[in-house]
């Protein structure tokens, strides 16, 4: 009723102040307040409505007091020595409390020792004073003393690093002559009578005519057998009429058109048609390439003691295929992988700094030009001292050039076994 008559006068006094009571009752107090201001704007000596509104004010502070509370009980310290306050901003505090009486030590010992160098600056004061030399101001006896301990410091990190580079030259020197000593052994070990370790070795094993090593349970046949047995190779399947024509041209692994020699090049017999024929030969190429990616390695440009090696291949996925259509022959592969590698000082087998190189497409399309071949080389896994950083990313740079050939390798070998 109250608000259908303020929709005729909307100033009405009593019926801003009767809605206002009944909002009150229902426990729409913010409605409620505005309803009361709006009335002493219009009558502000209006002392029901100021007498509503205080009570509406003490309620609502009551509230408030009850609901902060009724929080300080539930997040509370519960009668620890965080009562009273919230156990979320507890440790915050005893944080910054620390921090506080840490930095008040702090300067209490730096005061003291302040007040400790002052103490010997008097003591030397007085002493070139009885000899006659120039007095000189605390500021500046104690900016030469930090110097002298700066310069001690450095002298005593530079022993250090002559100390270390004498222990690396001394392995090293061990190393080439534990090395020499090794070949020198085996020099001695090489004559045609087997030695002791040799025979242990060879235990249960026997050498068979044309010098391989088998076991005694492996029979050799003799030359009558072999003769009788005749030549065993696989021949290829020819036919007398209707044979497919030899296919003059191909594409290669590369992607440029390459003569085709031999057998290589024909489609099979059940293919005399010469249509689409495809072999998979990914497991022979995915085992050539890792084979040629793993042995990759190379050196810093002026230094042979610093290699680059690879270590490991992750994340080796791809397929390939040799395929026969329309009288060409087009070789089809495409794989990605990730090389892991490490930039070794031989001389002493550490290891200087590692990394990974990614190659995210070796295929017949892109693998053609090795200077095309994508690359990525990631920041360093393990990064090179100051002494070795040059001569690492020389390595570096020279194995993502060594990685291009062992894949241009893949490609002109791949040609040549299909």
């Amino acid at each position: 009723v109250a608000s259908k008559a303020l929709e005729i006068d909307s100033t009405n006094v009593k019926a801003l102040y009767r809605r206002a009571t009944a909002k009150r009752k229902m426990g729409d107090w913010t409605e409620a307040k505005d309803d009361l201001k709006k009335a002493l704007k219009h009558d502000s000596s209006n002392v029901a409505v100021k007498k509503e509104l205080h009570a509406l004010k003490k309620e609502m502070d009551a509230s408030k007091r009850s609901q902060r509370q009724n929080l300080q009980k539930a997040f509370g310290g519960g009668g620890s020595s965080h009562s009273g306050s919230s156990f979320l901003y507890g440790d915050r505090e005893e944080e910054l409390q620390r921090k506080e009486e840490e930095r008040k030590k702090k300067e209490q010992q730096e005061k003291q020792a302040e007040e400790q160098r002052k103490v010997e600056w008097t003591k030397e004061m007085d002493q070139r004073v009885a000899n006659g030399e120039e007095h000189v101001s605390f500021e500046q006896w104690d900016k030469d003393r930090k110097e002298k301990e700066q310069k001690a410091k450095d002298a005593l990190k530079k022993e250090e690093e002559e100390r270390k580079k004498k222990e690396r030259e001394a392995r090293r020197a061990a190393k080439k002559a534990a090395a020499a000593s090794k070949e020198k052994d085996e020099e001695d070990s090489s004559g045609d009578e087997l030695t002791a370790e040799e025979l242990r070795s060879l235990r249960g094993y026997k050498k068979t005519s044309d010098g391989r090593t088998t076991s005694y349970f492996n029979r050799e046949q003799s030359a009558r057998e072999k003769q009788l047995i005749g030549d065993i190779t696989p021949q290829r399947l020819e036919t007398s009429g209707g044979a497919p024509q030899q296919v003059s041209d191909g594409i290669s692994a590369g992607g440029n058109e390459q003569q085709s020699s031999g057998g290589k090049g024909r489609a099979s017999l059940w293919n005399q048609a010469g249509t689409w024929e495809e072999k998979d030969t990914t497991e022979w190429c995915t085992t050539h390439l890792k084979h040629l990616l793993k042995t990759t390695t190379t050196t810093a440009n002026n230094d042979n003691n610093i290699k680059a090696v690879v270590t490991e291949n992750t994340n080796f996925s791809g397929d390939a295929s040799v395929a026969l259509t329309g009288g060409k022959k087009r070789y089809i592969f495409d794989f990605h992988t990730t090389v892991k590698y490490e930039i070794r000082d031989d001389d002493v087998d550490d290891v200087l700094a590692s990394g990974k190189i990614k190659l995210p497409d070796i295929s017949s399309t892109g693998a053609h030009n090795e200077d095309e071949l994508e690359v990525n080389v990631y920041g360093w896994e393990k990064s090179p001292n100051a002494e070795f950083a040059s001569a690492s990313l020389a390595c570096r740079e020279n194995l993502v050039d060594a990685i291009r050939k062992s894949v241009s390798k893949f490609v002109k070998d791949f040609n040549e076994h299909y």
